[in-house]
């Protein structure tokens, strides 16, 4: 299913919570869940090209800080989602500090 996937964390590092079983043997490590959020926030800090699978993907979000075009920035960020196969409801974003996405990948 699209959107479930391995987790990383807050340094981008895969999460791992090692399981084992009566033996001490590791059974599960892997953090799986849903991918959505950290697939969004992975698109919007990335820049083009970083992506070697699909090189026109990537939003570079700091660059905003440069900037006051905000309608353009909206259109950015939906296109890059989009192109990864996610449904853009709704992005909300008037300044620096304020940016809500809506979104979820196609069922």
């Amino acid at each position: 299913m699209k959107g479930t996937g391995i987790l990383i964390d807050d340094n981008y590092e895969l999460l791992v919570k090692p399981e084992r079983d009566a033996a001490g043997k590791i059974i599960k490590g892997a953090v799986i869940g849903s991918t959505i959020n950290q697939n969004t926030g992975l698109i919007l800090i990335s820049r083009k090209g970083e992506f070697k699978q699909v090189p026109a993907l990537g939003v570079g979000i700091e660059d905003v800080l440069l900037d006051n075009d905000y309608l353009e920035w909206r259109r950015r960020i939906r296109l890059n989602l989009e192109l990864d196969g996610q449904t853009v409801t709704r992005i909300k974003f008037n300044t620096v500090d304020k940016l809500n996405i809506d979104a979820n990948y196609n069922s």
